[in-house]
């Protein structure tokens, strides 16, 4: 099958995009990661014959895959997308590098963060900053990138941009050892906005602490749905065993129906482990309530033993991007300064040009 893809011209595949009036064959998007230099010229010189929502569930369904597919890469395509004239194309652009480790994306997030006009992409980029943050942490990028990088998320978090901009750099923070975090994750749990508390949340499972361990404990009970979840994320990233008994009574009782819930408890049940996380596993596969449950369930358990291997990379949830629409003010936003597409991103920093 991907023998057969391959050999169908990549004009043919653009031609199935413009013609709008047919499903575009979703066997055509693997034809996008590590897409032909020559292939990505024609891309580009096509772009604007696709029409803008044809563009979208291109971008949507380029994600999904990207989900499912582990040895795609779709950085190239991705540069692109950053530079369209609709937001939620940019924001997907940035979903489709969040597992990039090239270091010449934190430049490119970086600009959209400082001066794309539409907060979501703002905070998508903050968010896609986050993993760069962890592997600075790691030596796997130069002090000087992860300097970059926290001279401009730091004044964010408690900057004057919007708030989902300021948590969104809070949670890509959350990766980093700097001594201010405690304060910053500190006074984002004590705010009375439960988004905020949930952000703080996030940060508190990224940092590996377990100073964070009663935060965490406690905000199982919080009333709030969104902070019981990022709570059992957290959990899960600091194998917190003393949270697997609330968990495994909560996806008894008033979670039960909540799918978010239930996968992120069931996840979270896989990093922390154990004879009674494990027995746990067993048991809520063998009552699946549906065959996708069921197959989610033995990915948890095949995770059993290997969690520590994950970047955690759930920063902002652009899957979605449709319903983010009443955001923005229309699909043809400009960028800060009056910039041209082809003027915002040029080149990267080997001189290899991208537009």
């Amino acid at each position: 099958m991907t023998n057969q893809t391959n050999s169908v011209p990549f004009q043919a595949v653009l031609d199935s995009l413009i013609e709008s009036g047919k499903p575009f064959p979703q066997s055509y998007l693997n034809r996008f990661s590590d897409i032909l230099s020559s292939d990505l010229v024609l891309l580009k010189n096509s772009w604007a014959d696709i029409k803008p929502k044809r563009r979208l569930s291109l971008v949507e369904d380029l994600i999904k895959y990207n989900e499912k597919n582990t040895i795609v890469c779709f950085d190239d395509v991705a540069v692109f997308f950053l530079t369209d004239s609709d937001a939620r194309v940019r924001s997907g652009g940035v979903r489709l590098l969040r597992e990039s480790e090239d270091p010449r994306m934190v430049d490119r997030l970086i600009r959209l963060v400082e001066r794309d006009k539409q907060l979501l992409v703002r905070a998508a980029a903050a968010s896609g900053l986050g993993p760069f943050v962890l592997l600075g942490e790691l030596d796997k990028i130069s002090h000087e990138k992860l300097s970059r990088i926290e001279h401009v998320l730091l004044p964010r978090i408690t900057g004057t941009d919007d708030d989902l901009v300021r948590r969104s750099a809070l949670e890509a923070m959350g990766y980093s050892s700097r001594k201010e975090m405690t304060h910053l994750i500190s006074e984002a749990f004590e705010e009375a906005d439960p988004d905020w508390v949930a952000s703080a949340l996030v940060a508190m499972g990224r940092s590996a602490s377990e100073e964070w361990e009663m935060h965490v404990l406690k905000s199982l009970f919080h009333p709030d749905v969104v902070v019981r979840i990022e709570a059992i994320r957290a959990a899960g990233a600091l194998t917190l065993t003393r949270a697997v008994e609330p968990m495994l009574e909560m996806l008894d009782t008033i979670e039960e129906t909540n799918k978010e819930f239930r996968h992120a408890a069931i996840w979270s049940l896989s990093e922390i482990g154990g004879e009674k996380a494990n027995a746990a596993l067993e048991a809520l596969l063998d009552n699946a309530r549906n065959d996708e449950e069921a197959d989610f369930i033995e990915e948890a358990i095949e995770n059993v033993g290997y969690a520590s291997g994950s970047l955690g990379l759930d920063f902002l949830d652009l899957n979605n991007l449709d319903k983010s629409a009443d955001i923005f003010d229309d699909s043809h936003d400009e960028y800060a300064d009056g910039e041209t597409d082809d003027e915002y991103y040029s080149e990267d920093e080997s001189g290899r040009e991208y537009d």
